[in-house]
């Protein structure tokens, strides 16, 4: 681990962005769509005039007919293991420095991260902070992982870390809320709760800044086997039973919601939803045939296919998202600014590639600054159209 100069770091990665504008950009398989507030978001995915199941030479069925897959100019059916032998699981800093270069000054719905309060009576200035990473199955299974971490967030702040076994989405921002719980890791549908309900200040997601250019994020897949003629674009869909994840699921179920919606195919009316119970459930349920197809989190998928569990070579991807982000590392509003810089500088001026942290997370070792209004305003379209509610009966378990 060695502490890393952050503005040459960051200019780098800007260079290269603005070295290959065009990005992902999805060229003309990219279907641009507007909200209700006649703002547009552009969002790649099949069904495009070059790969419709009725053109000439395209055998749904048969990837040597698929087109060459172009990352910067994607079009489908492709198979999920082309996909993943691209890095097109994530998104890439290009795509980040892109939502960048369009800044929003204010969130699009709900209410803007809050201000340190002037009133320095209002500060907290614990002896102990406490930390919380995005539950899992086993709450303390990063507590080791992120040690490296923990160390320096101690060794900035002259403050003791404790790691926070909380276990749910809903634990975290109420505890964050009551002023509990001072740093969390949030998952990317919780981070607009904890932003309206707990006062969080999202400032940094984690990339793997070990390649070119460096990765962040992931997509939102629709998955079908291989051998499945019937699907072949999203219009397929229609009059099927397709499993999405679970009704929190960011990826597998209100993001579909509302980008397939806006392309005219609603789920729960053009064909029914069945919930899975995961996104693992849903991978191996389309894999075994339990379902015609399935949206899914690609990096999500991308472990299921990387522990043998399926084979991506039998499953064809036919529309992908642009990238949402991943987990966002905040602090509450209300912590002394001293703290504040400190746990920042843990955060953005050490790099973790050689460390457990990138180990653990899929070569995911650094970390860099976001703007909540503008990196989060594709998660803030989706629950704009979906009229979420910002309370934490709402936040799923």
């Amino acid at each position: 681990m060695r502490r890393i100069d952050r503005r040459k770091f960051v200019s780098g990665i800007s260079a290269a962005a603005l070295a290959s504008v065009a990005g992902c950009s999805g060229g003309s398989s990219g279907t641009e769509t507007q909200t209700e507030s006649g703002e547009s978001t552009t969002t790649t995915g099949g069904g495009s005039e070059e790969t419709t199941a009725g053109e000439e030479g395209l055998d749904p069925t048969d990837p040597s007919t698929f087109p060459e897959f172009d990352p910067t100019d994607p079009q489908f059916p492709q198979l999920t293991s082309t996909l993943l032998e691209a890095g097109y699981e994530t998104g890439s800093m290009t795509d980040l420095e892109r939502m960048r270069e369009n800044p929003r000054e204010e969130p699009r719905y709900g209410e803007p991260v809050p201000s340190t309060p002037e009133d320095e009576s209002e500060w907290l200035d614990p002896d102990t902070l406490q930390f919380s990473l995005v539950p899992t199955e086993d709450p303390t299974v990063y507590e080791n992982t992120l040690e490296p971490l923990l160390n320096n967030i101690e060794a900035e702040t002259g403050k003791t870390v404790e790691y926070a076994t909380l276990d749910s989405y809903a634990a975290q921002v109420e505890s964050m809320r009551s002023e509990r719980l001072h740093l969390a890791g949030f998952s990317t549908g919780t981070v607009p709760f904890a932003v309206n309900i707990a006062g969080a200040v999202p400032f940094s997601v984690q990339i793997d800044g070990s390649g070119e250019g460096g990765s962040f994020g992931y997509r939102l897949w629709l998955i079908t086997q291989l051998d499945n003629g019937e699907i072949v674009e999203l219009e397929d869909l229609e009059g099927k039973t397709i499993a999405h994840a679970d009704p929190s699921s960011n990826s597998g179920n209100l993001a579909p919601r509302a980008l397939f919606a806006n392309q005219g195919v609603v789920p729960g009316e053009d064909y029914e939803v069945a919930y899975s119970g995961g996104h693992q459930q849903s991978s191996l349920g389309v894999a075994n045939g339990d379902y015609p197809a399935a949206p899914v989190c690609s990096t999500c998928y991308g472990r299921v296919a990387a522990d043998d569990q399926l084979d991506p070579s039998a499953i064809k991807c036919i529309w992908a998202s642009e990238p949402f982000p991943t987990t966002a590392f905040s602090y509450v509003h209300t912590l002394h600014p001293d703290i504040q810089e400190g746990v920042r500088a843990a955060f953005l001026e050490y790099d973790y590639e050689d460390t457990t942290i990138a180990e653990e997370f899929e070569g995911r070792g650094t970390w860099v600054e976001i703007d909540y209004a503008t990196v989060w305003d594709i998660i803030l379209q989706i629950q704009e159209s979906l009229e979420v509610e910002y309370e934490t009966g709402n936040i799923g378990e």
